[in-house]
């Protein structure tokens, strides 16, 4: 018997507690929200792997590296937001991103792109994989297949689905 894939953010089976995940848009925000108390962080680079590239917004990779530290020394983790598609002929970047989100030591990468996922499966096949909200999966089907073909650990659900329907699926 397979074991229930967490499908939101935080969802863990009901004998264990709820995890506080949070966006961290620099890493002024990360520490407030490590210091207020959130489990987890996710955060991204400055650059268009990231669906929060926004100026004044995000990361580099030296900051990434101090944010590491600082939620680790914390016992807390990191995810690393690659969740945007990667545009024609530039496909080096995103796969730069994920090479730098396994060598920072990100505790999850959190994708929307296929075509990325098996990039992450063949390089860094212990690198735990959560499908964004940007993959769009809003069926059990969906959701199963990611996890099937690339070891999806954990789905962000999309805003249109109901909490019936998010019911539902928690439930298969």
């Amino acid at each position: 018997m397979k074991t229930p894939l967490p499908i939101l953010a935080g969802m863990k089976s009901s004998s264990q507690p709820m995890e506080l995940v949070a966006p961290a848009g620099s890493l002024l925000a990360l520490q407030a929200a490590l210091q207020a108390g959130a489990d987890t962080v996710y955060l991204g680079l400055k650059n268009a792997t990231n669906a929060r590239n926004f100026a004044g917004l995000n990361f580099s990779e030296s900051d990434i590296r101090s944010a590491m530290t600082l939620a680790h020394s914390m016992g807390r983790k990191v995810l690393f937001a690659i969740n945007t598609f990667p545009q024609p002929g530039r496909s080096h970047e995103w796969h730069a991103a994920l090479d730098a989100a396994y060598e920072l030591g990100a505790d999850a990468v959190i994708l929307a792109d296929p075509g990325l996922m098996v990039y992450a499966r063949e390089r860094y096949p212990d690198l735990r994989l959560h499908l964004s909200v940007q993959g769009s999966a809003t069926h059990a089907d969906a959701i199963e297949l990611m996890r099937e073909h690339f070891n999806i650990q954990r789905v962000v659900l999309p805003r249109v689905l109901t909490l019936t329907e998010i019911e539902k699926l928690a439930r298969q």
